[in-house]
């Protein structure tokens, strides 16, 4: 999810079909979308992040990460926005590894504080890649707004900006420090939280967790019982991050001290994917079945059952409004209970008898 900085629209993009979709403030979902794209969408495949040009409309550009189902590869694209739809085809501004594994695709997109787009790159079940300074895979990306190598990246000429990467699922960025945070999934164990510092390793594959040897970066949180972290937002000064293998989201008190230990603050009851906070100053989370919106922060914490592995399907994605009662995803429209918007820490899902697919598996490969 990706909010236009005057807030006017909230763009978002549908892993399995493709489609780039823009909904109003009030949550209505325009009938046309933004875009369409191809993608080999199975697994972690398909159309994986989004986001928009801080300067937008002056700069009206919208990105994407992608996955070629032609061409076998992940793809960083731009497109140029004519009012709420695309001008044209995408400029490609970057080829990714390729997808012939299917997952550890990374492909979440973030602007910094700095104007510079940085780009998580999975290493493709290719753990080697993730120590190699000469290929993308494993990587944390940053790059100009125009797909080329900033100047003072830590080495010159390369997009490199931090390694030692498994699969990253979110990453986001502290507006009161530049701060940039990321989340990473392990095998089955040791799923991270990071804090990403210029030219840093992160450890993979010789290490997970905590502990690593000299030369290399500890999370700041180390989840040994395995959560699959996705997207994350900083929101009223600390980081919130979703789940999905539990469905919590959880939050870690900034700055974090020597011990930190994040809390679970709200339910939403099915896979979360991603977390944005939009210049309403409200933090938006996507789940398998909508995008709900919290007003204020979570208050308290809440009981997390014990995760569960959730047999893969492709995802579909809505927005619920904070007064409407539907979701929809394309043509598709579902009616929900009134008045079920997540809000002040009581985060719940739809109703059991409406369908919720499981969107992107947390795989327990190498």
């Amino acid at each position: 999810m990706a909010w236009t900085p005057d807030g006017s629209r909230l763009y978002f993009d549908e892993q399995a079909t493709g489609d780039i979709r823009v909904a109003m403030p009030d949550g209505t979902v325009l009938a046309q979308p933004f875009a369409h794209l191809d993608v080999d969408a199975s697994s972690e495949t398909g159309l994986l992040g989004i986001a928009i040009n801080p300067d937008f409309p002056a700069e009206p550009f919208v990105y994407v990460y992608a996955s070629d189902p032609t061409l076998g590869i992940n793809r960083l694209l731009r497109f140029r926005a004519d009012g709420d739809v695309a001008d044209g085809p995408p400029q490609v501004l970057l080829d990714g590894l390729v997808t012939a594994n299917r997952y550890h695709n990374g492909g979440d997109l973030v602007f910094g504080d700095d104007g510079m787009l940085y780009v998580t790159v999975g290493e493709s079940h290719q753990r080697n890649l993730a120590q190699d300074p000469t290929s993308i895979g494993g990587k944390v990306l940053r790059l100009e707004p125009d797909g080329t190598v900033p100047p003072d990246n830590p080495i010159p000429g390369n997009p490199l900006f931090t390694f030692g990467h498994r699969n990253s699922f979110g990453i986001c960025v502290d507006r009161a420090t530049g701060d940039l945070w990321e989340t990473e999934n392990g095998p089955t164990s040791d799923d991270e939280v990071n804090l990403l510092r210029a030219g840093g390793n992160y450890g993979w594959p010789d290490v997970m967790g905590a502990g690593g040897p000299e030369g290399t970066i500890d999370p700041v949180v180390d989840h040994v019982q395995e959560i699959a972290p996705t997207g994350c937002a900083v929101w009223h000064g600390d980081l919130y991050y979703g789940s999905y293998l539990d469905g919590a989201i959880r939050r870690l008190d900034l700055p974090p001290g020597p011990s930190p230990g994040p809390v679970a603050v709200a339910l939403i009851h099915e896979p979360v994917y991603d977390l944005a906070v939009g210049p309403d100053d409200r933090l938006y989370v996507s789940s398998s079945s909508g995008i709900w919106r919290f007003d204020t922060p979570p208050s308290g914490t809440v009981s997390v059952p014990p995760p569960a592995r959730a047999p893969g399907s492709t995802p579909w994605w809505g927005w619920l409004a904070a007064g409407a009662g539907a979701v929809l995803a394309g043509a598709l429209v579902l009616r929900i209970r009134e008045g079920r918007v997540a809000r002040r820490g009581d985060g719940v899902g739809p109703p059991s008898d409406e369908p919720v697919a499981s969107g992107r598996p947390h795989d327990d490969g190498p």
